[in-house]
């Protein structure tokens, strides 16, 4: 029940991003497709997309997931995550702060322990972007803020409970990334 409502809100929010790139794509003089390679490092594929929105601001977008079965252990989930960003010098080159928020669906087994729910955050984030050349960038970001989970926990064996058994809110790292940009235009 909980993986079907959040899968129907990852469903809006990946169609308002769709939206909000087509409208941005109209008059964004700058659009950036990206990937952060911690996540790659993961073998958990990852997109991103950002665009410029005035002189100072854009607007990042990004899908990550996997779902990977590594001896015995599944490593399953799907996350989008959009981040709107002021850049101190211009967009997509040198110190940004950022505002971001993110809903995961997860669905991990270790052992024969199972853990299955979703979580969402939001915070604040500091990152920096050097320009390589005219078309690609490097850019790291960290970011903390609040983070609020709930989940099925049992082991594998039992009956999954009727409802979340864990639910927690905390505070915590909520974004890091290594990520190689390409300026579209």
């Amino acid at each position: 029940m909980i993986a079907t409502a959040l899968y129907n809100n990852l469903k809006r929010i990946v169609l308002l991003i769709v939206l909000a790139i087509g409208a941005a794509s109209a008059m964004a003089q700058r659009i950036a497709l990206k990937t952060n390679t911690l996540y790659l490092a993961t073998a958990s594929p990852n997109i991103e997309t950002e665009f410029r929105m005035g002189k100072h601001f854009t607007l990042d977008l990004s899908v990550a997931g996997n779902f990977s079965t590594i001896n015995g252990n599944q490593l399953h989930f799907q996350q989008v995550s959009p981040e709107l960003r002021y850049w101190f010098s211009r967009p997509m080159a040198r110190h940004f702060v950022g505002v971001t928020t993110s809903g995961t669906n997860y669905n991990f087994r270790f052992k024969d322990h199972a853990y299955d729910g979703d979580a969402l955050a939001a915070g604040f984030t500091y990152g920096f972007d050097w320009v390589i050349s005219r078309r690609w960038n490097l850019e790291t970001s960290i970011g903390a803020g609040m983070l609020k989970y709930r989940c099925f926990d049992y082991k594998e064996g039992e009956v999954k409970p009727l409802s979340p058994n864990k639910d927690k809110t905390i505070f915590a790292p909520i974004k890091l990334g290594l990520t190689i940009s390409y300026i579209l235009y």
